[in-house]
């Protein structure tokens, strides 16, 4: 019997979370009015299943001009997105991407030049709000996409003769590799699988089925797994060196567009590396004129990578 990859996608977007989650999602879908196509959740608090951390949301969006109420967000967005805010509240903190849905279905294909989508939701991820039927099939389908997207570079970067181990634990090895990170990424890898395990292991199958069906079509190329493993450890190479510039030009953007930025830069640098981020009055008022200087000092001292 084939499995259908998008069927266990829609029932892996269905999983429970908590209510305070849920009721946060549907808050942001109610600020961003009938521009906002869906709401999704994932991250590390969904794959602990706590909320202690930083819980982590996208907003999927039909137009930019309609979701914000000026033009030199929706343009920021538009040149680099996703743009990235941050809430701050009394028992809450959460990172939300905003993102259109044209750019997160373009970024879930294999030849994508930015990993840092498609490699998020091809791990679990729950949709907590969706605008009506046809957003619903345009979320599945993208996150399918991923998953196979996923799939397909799992299988190019793999050790030979691979097991379902070695599979998933490569590709987030070298995703993870692929953004910067204050994180501990030696081990990386491989929680996110154990995490995970029975959601990966039931994917494995119907998403290189999925892919190989893809294939020819628009981001799909033919042949996606023909050339030979140091063809593609040269490319990966390259989109490595490619996500960690967007990092930093993403960075930069945020300097403008993230609210509450200085404050959750400092708490994810203590969080993952147990060390205070001492930040001058000067660097909290200028992050751009200062960025380049704290980024130097994190990196020399091994806490970014």
């Amino acid at each position: 019997m084939t499995v259908c990859l998008q069927d266990l996608v829609r029932e892996g977007l269905d999983r429970p979370v908590p209510k305070e989650v849920r009721e946060f999602a549907n808050q942001l879908a109610s600020e961003g009015g009938s521009s906002v196509l869906a709401v999704l959740f994932y991250g590390s608090c969904l794959r602990n299943e706590n909320t202690e951390g930083v819980l982590d949301f996208y907003i999927l969006v039909e137009n930019y001009n309609d979701y914000y109420k000026n033009w030199v967000s929706a343009s920021a967005n538009k040149l680099l997105p996703p743009t990235v805010i941050y809430r701050h509240g009394s028992n809450t903190r959460a990172k939300i991407a905003i993102v259109s849905a044209n750019v997160f279905a373009k970024r879930m294909c294999p030849d994508s030049h930015d990993t840092s989508m498609w490699a998020r939701f091809c791990q679990p991820s729950a949709l907590l709000y969706c605008r009506d039927k046809p957003a619903n099939l345009i979320v599945v389908n993208n996150v399918a996409d991923a998953v196979a997207t996923g799939a397909v570079w799992a299988d190019r970067l793999a050790p030979k003769n691979y097991n379902k181990v070695d599979f998933w634990t490569a590709l987030f090895k070298n995703t993870y590799g692929a953004e910067l990170r204050v994180e501990e990424g030696h081990n990386r890898g491989q929680t996110i699988y154990q995490q995970a395990q029975n959601y990966f292991d039931m994917m494995l199958t119907p998403a290189l089925a999925y892919a190989a069906n893809k294939q020819g079509q628009n981001g799909w190329p033919d042949g996606l797994t023909h050339k030979s493993k140091p063809h593609y450890l040269r490319k990966w190479y390259w989109k490595s060196l490619c996500g960690k510039m967007l990092n930093v030009v993403r960075l930069f953007k945020a300097a403008f567009t993230f609210d509450q930025r200085v404050e959750y830069i400092q708490w994810k640098v203590e969080r993952h590396t147990g060390e205070p981020l001492k930040l001058t009055e000067f660097q909290k008022r200028h992050p751009i004129i200062s960025a380049p200087g704290v980024l130097w000092r994190l990196w020399i001292k091994g806490l970014i990578r």
